[in-house]
């Protein structure tokens, strides 16, 4: 059994994307953004934070002045 090709249970795997299990080659159930639940601009959120975070250590710091 050439284990490169296929899975535990003997079967080829046939799915070799990143969105499948790599042992048994079974695609991973697709979740829609719309119906996932989250914070509204949660990206935004928390970039402001990480440029927040970074500019008072570098206000500590004196890097600019």
């Amino acid at each position: 059994m050439d284990h490169d090709r296929f899975g535990l249970d003997g079967m080829p795997i046939s799915c070799r994307g990143a969105d499948c299990d790599p042992v048994t080659g079974i695609a991973f159930p697709r979740v829609r953004e719309a119906n996932g639940p989250g914070i509204p601009y949660l990206r935004v959120i928390l970039a402001g934070l990480m440029l927040v975070f970074v500019g008072f250590f570098a206000w500590q710091t004196r890097l600019f002045g």
